[in-house]
C-alpha cells in the first residue's frame, strides 16, 4: 500500500456502533455500576438508603437488556455473535494479546469478545430473573410485599444465585475496563464513544467477507 493509500485508509471512518447502540451500552454500564455499589457498599459498612436505588437501577437494567436483545434481533446482524468452531483455535493467541497471531480473521467480533458477551448475557439473565423475584419481598409501587410467595428454601436458592452472579460481575467489569485501555484495543473503546473506526483498522483487524461495509447516502461508509 502506498503512503497516499495508507493516509486515505486512515482518514476513512467506518461506523462500528450506531448512536442507539452506544447510548444503550453506556446506560447499561451505569446501571451495572450503580447496582454493584448499592449491593456491596452497605456490606462494607457504608450505610445509606440503598434499597430504592438498587431496585430502580435493576428495573432500568432489565429494560436496557430487553431493548438490546430486541434491537439486535430486528436492526442488527445477530449472527455476528455466533461462535464458529474454527474460531476456538484463536483462544490462546487472543489471550496473548497478539491480533497478528490469530489464525482466523474475525468478522465484527473476535472469539473472546463473543465469549465475554455470552457470559455477561448469562449472568444478566440470572440476576434479572432472581432480582425480579426478590422484588416480592419489598414494597414497590407495582405491588405490596409478599415474602411468603416462596418457601424459605426457595428464597435461599434465589438469594444465592443472585449474590454469586453479582459477584461474578466484578471481575468481568474489571476485565472489560482493563482491555478497554490496552493500547491495541483503544480503537474499540473509541468506537463505543464516537461510533467509528478507520478503514485501516477495519482491514487490519477484520475480515471484509464476514463484516461487510457499504457506502451511505452521505458518502460516508456505514457498517452493515
Amino acid at each position: 500500500m502506498s503512503s497516499s493509500e495508507s493516509a486515505n485508509a486512515s482518514s476513512v471512518r467506518l461506523v462500528r456502533h450506531g448512536a442507539v447502540t452506544r447510548i444503550n451500552h453506556w446506560l447499561m454500564a451505569v446501571c451495572m455500576i450503580v447496582l454493584l455499589l448499592t449491593a456491596f457498599l452497605p456490606i462494607l459498612g457504608i450505610q445509606f438508603d440503598w434499597v430504592t436505588i438498587h431496585w430502580i437501577a435493576g428495573l432500568i437494567f432489565f429494560v436496557s437488556v430487553s431493548f438490546h436483545t430486541v434491537y439486535a434481533l430486528i436492526r442488527q446482524d445477530w449472527r455476528s455473535m455466533w461462535i464458529a468452531l474454527d474460531e476456538f483455535a484463536d483462544i490462546v493467541s487472543s489471550m496473548s494479546g497478539s491480533l497478528n497471531a490469530l489464525k482466523v480473521t474475525p468478522g465484527k467480533y473476535w472469539i473472546m469478545q463473543k465469549i465475554y458477551h455470552h457470559s455477561v448475557a448469562f449472568l444478566s439473565l440470572i440476576v434479572i430473573i432472581t432480582g425480579i423475584l426478590m422484588l416480592f419481598k419489598i414494597d414497590i409501587p407495582f405491588w405490596e410485599r409478599n415474602p411468603y410467595i416462596f418457601s424459605n428454601a426457595t428464597w435461599g436458592v434465589i438469594y444465592v444465585l443472585h449474590g454469586f452472579s453479582a459477584l461474578f460481575f466484578i471481575p468481568f467489569i474489571m476485565m472489560h475496563i482493563y482491555f478497554a485501555f490496552r493500547p491495541e484495543k483503544l480503537f474499540y473503546t473509541r468506537s463505543m464513544i464516537r461510533g467509528w473506526i478507520t478503514g485501516e483498522e477495519y482491514r487490519s483487524h477484520h475480515d471484509p467477507q464476514k463484516w461487510v461495509v457499504e457506502q451511505s447516502e452521505e458518502e460516508e461508509h456505514q457498517v452493515c
